[in-house]
């Protein structure tokens, strides 16, 4: 984010499983390393204030403050609000309140933990897709053996088209493109590397991208993206959520395995004493929440969806991922793109 702009994001306080007790927090903290941000807490008064008082003396609270701003909400969508709720009862929720303050230009960008399909509803209706991108993805990064492997779309759309999946990759290039690197290696997630494996319309978005002017290596199986094969993995909805959710119970299996095993006997005790801040390290690369905030692409305004079971530190990754799309305008860089490929 630069130093010397003012960014002012909207939060959506509601989202989540955990709701103000901790999106506010969460909001303190970021604010606490960003001077020049400011947030618009969107949410209901009555749980808000209490949660921003003054608690004894904190005299570095009262500057934190003056960056928040309060935007009051009527309700709240319930996390597993549908489609078609969130569009009939969206007005004046806290969700769609968010996403307005970056439809009218009051904020660059707006982080909700709520539901996903509300999410899509409402980013639809309210911000408007780009000129070209027929569906929004879902993207998120998933640990790899070289860093991480982005990998959309992870659920906002069960069933795609070929053009679908081109334009996915597209969105997923300028992402995870940035300056000082060169272009993402992108690859379409199959049950095979050869030209001849897959459905019609993946072995169609094959053809396609290998014609475009892409850093497109072809294709990649599921293991292929733990081991850093590709800096995108371009799929479907189901097969993206799938991946993601099966990640993250091998991860939790193997973190609560480790820890039987480094607990088993004395001598397993003594070891884990030698190896524990290495040990520490490396495992903190692996953890769900170290990699929380996953961007909504192909709206007109950024939108970033957090875990819904975000704790202070991970709904915090969201505001910071947020903040940093925002300041790369990636939607103006997909939209220029798009048209780059397609005119």
């Amino acid at each position: 984010m630069s130093t010397n702009q003012k960014t002012t994001l909207a939060l959506d306080v509601h989202g989540g499983d955990f709701g103000p007790a901790v999106t506010i927090p969460a909001a303190l903290d970021i604010l606490a390393v960003h001077p020049q941000l400011e947030i618009l807490l969107c949410g209901m008064d009555e749980d808000i204030r209490p949660l921003l008082e003054p608690k004894g003396h904190s005299p570095g609270r009262r500057p934190l403050l003056q960056r928040i701003h309060m935007v009051s909400a009527t309700h709240v969508l319930t996390s597993d609000a549908r489609p078609i709720e969130a569009l009939r009862r969206g007005s004046g929720s806290s969700l769609r309140l968010a996403m307005e303050q970056v439809s009218c230009g009051r904020a660059v960008a707006c982080v909700s933990a709520g539901s996903t399909a509300a999410m899509l509803a409402l980013g639809v209706k309210v911000l408007g897709m780009l000129p070209g991108i027929e569906r929004p993805a879902l993207m998120s990064r998933i640990p790899s053996a070289t860093g991480h492997t982005s990998v959309l779309d992870l659920g906002a759309n069960l069933n795609v088209s070929a053009t679908q999946l081109v334009q996915f990759a597209i969105m997923g290039s300028v992402a995870c493109t940035t300056n000082g690197t060169g272009p993402a290696k992108i690859a379409l997630l199959n049950v095979g590397h050869e030209d001849s494996k897959g459905d019609a319309g993946v072995r169609a978005a094959h053809a396609t991208l290998s014609e475009m002017a892409i850093n497109y290596t072809g294709f990649i199986e599921g293991h292929d993206i733990f081991a850093g094969k590709a800096d995108v993995a371009v799929c479907d909805g189901f097969s993206g959520n799938l991946i993601l959710k099966s990640g993250e119970g091998l991860a939790r299996m193997f973190f609560r395995h480790l820890d039987l095993a480094l607990r088993s006997g004395w001598l397993a005790k003594a070891g884990a004493l030698l190896v524990r801040s290495a040990l520490q390290g490396t495992l903190a690369r692996f953890e769900p929440s170290k990699h929380n905030g996953a961007p909504l692409l192909g709206l007109r305004g950024v939108v970033v969806k957090s875990h819904g079971s975000a704790n202070r530190e991970a709904l915090g990754l969201a505001i910071l991922e947020a903040v940093a799309e925002a300041d790369r305008q990636v939607p103006k860089l997909i939209e220029s793109k798009i048209k780059e490929y397609w005119g």
